[in-house]
């Protein structure tokens, strides 16, 4: 049986799509914001957008997953239970986030973090009455209608927040940008499927298949944000709010081709192998060879102009107060190859329904950083710190790969292939800039 490749390059072309337009938005509006913002009102929003994400990750039991990989999702019963769930867990979410308010403001030493948390996390409970017609979608592989929705909440939401910072210039306006966007993407959400009806029920057989399924996504959920946000926790209690913030950015810069490609294994290839999961793995992963090696030729070839180039553009585009930056977006960028390969293979696996070597994998990145950040800090200061940072994928993608292996689904000379390729690239470019008598991309190292 052959595999409809169309379907795949269409998703393949539409997440390109979605990204370099959402990536567009984002980037301008950060721009401007950072002209109208001091960098300690982002480093506020750093600790406020680890708590949030923490508090989604550490009681993700997989819904959006399940209504993806499930065969039963057509069914409406399975669909309500589904998006009860999800809106249940969005109000307990936000009174845990409202009690916890207290203690983080103590320890981060920011009072005005007991009234900025409960405002805004009013948007998990937003999120959690979402509608759930994004999964159905992502299941149809209908992205072109995905990305449509993205683009035209993504231009809302910009248009509102540079609003709000212009006329409010203080936390307040990202406070209220961070609920106006959740809000409008919520309301766009129910228009994506009219046909779709949502309505409270609970069927006992359903729940138990979500949380069956779940139960690894729930662990790998808690382990990658311990890994992914342990960072931003430890430097918040240990660097002025304000060289916080200008991490945040730099982080935020750094991962725009990680998201790319976490995007596309989310959106396209989970959904993919989910839906063709009958098929022999053998035929299933010969059909996935070209597509995956299209893509990440092109990711080779962005990763490696942005890791040369991106100190210069932070110069050029943003004022003085965020030039540090400047130093750390390469060294995050470089550490970030890694983390695309680790993101893509831990799609094809949680396809499979193996989402356990993804948490593994999350948790040894998680021990690395749990040890090695502290002491870098210590003995060298952030640029140490950061360094750490950019290394701690590389303790991912061993126990994913070993994982493919295990289940007959590996890329490994692929991954090889297009690494080495990625680092000649890169190398040509920083030839390239020091030719032209730029220097290198980690010239302004302090």
């Amino acid at each position: 049986m052959k595999i409809d490749q169309i379907a795949l390059t269409k998703g393949a072309f539409w997440t390109l799509m979605s990204f370099g337009s959402g990536q567009l938005i984002r980037f301008s509006t950060s721009v401007v914001l950072t002209r109208l913002l001091a960098p300690e009102l982002f480093g506020i929003m750093v600790i406020i957008n680890t708590l949030k994400a923490g508090v989604e990750l550490m009681s993700d039991v997989g819904i959006g997953q399940s209504i993806i990989y499930n065969k039963n999702s057509n069914d409406p019963d399975f669909r309500n239970t589904a998006w009860t769930l999800q809106s249940i867990r969005g109000l307990i979410l936000w009174v845990i986030a409202c009690a916890v308010a207290a203690p983080v403001a103590h320890f981060y030493h920011t009072p005005i973090l007991r009234l900025i948390i409960p405002i805004a996390s009013f948007v998990l409970v937003l999120s959690g009455f979402t509608s759930i017609n994004q999964f159905l979608i992502q299941k149809k592989l209908q992205i072109s209608k995905l990305t449509a929705f993205e683009i035209t909440t993504g231009t809302i939401w910009a248009i509102g927040q540079i609003t709000l910072a212009y006329f409010i210039p203080t936390i307040w306006a990202l406070v209220f940008g961070l609920i106006f966007g959740s809000a409008i993407s919520m309301i766009g959400s129910y228009f994506l499927l009219p046909e779709t009806g949502h309505r409270f029920e609970i069927s006992k057989s359903y729940t138990w298949e979500i949380v069956h399924f779940g139960k690894w996504i729930f662990l790998a959920s808690i382990v990658y944000f311990l890994s992914i946000s342990f960072d931003r926790l430890y430097l918040a209690s240990v660097i002025p709010l304000a060289l916080l913030g200008i991490y945040g950015i730099s982080r935020s810069i750094s991962e725009l081709l990680t998201t790319l490609v976490i995007r596309f294994g989310n959106i396209v290839i989970f959904p993919f192998i989910a839906s063709h999961s009958e098929l022999p793995r053998a035929s299933l992963r010969e059909q996935l060879i070209s597509i995956r090696l299209r893509f990440l030729l092109i990711a080779a070839f962005g990763f490696s102009v942005s890791a040369a180039v991106v100190d210069l553009a932070i110069k050029f585009v943003f004022d003085q107060r965020y030039h540090a930056a400047g130093w750390m977006a390469p060294i995050l960028i470089t550490g970030s190859w890694i983390s695309i390969l680790c993101s893509l293979n831990e799609s094809t696996l949680l396809g499979l329904g193996k989402p356990s070597y993804g948490a593994i994998g999350n948790s040894m990145k998680f021990g690395w950083l749990l040890f090695g950040l502290p002491l870098s800090f210590l003995h060298y200061g952030p640029t140490g710190a950061i360094i750490v940072i950019a290394l701690s994928d590389a303790f991912r993608y061993t126990p994913v790969f070993i994982g493919q292996i295990r289940e007959g689904f590996a890329f490994g000379q692929q991954d090889l292939f297009v690494t080495l390729l990625m680092l000649g690239l890169f190398g040509g470019f920083e030839w390239l800039r020091w030719l032209i008598g730029l220097g290198t991309s980690f010239s302004s190292l302090p």
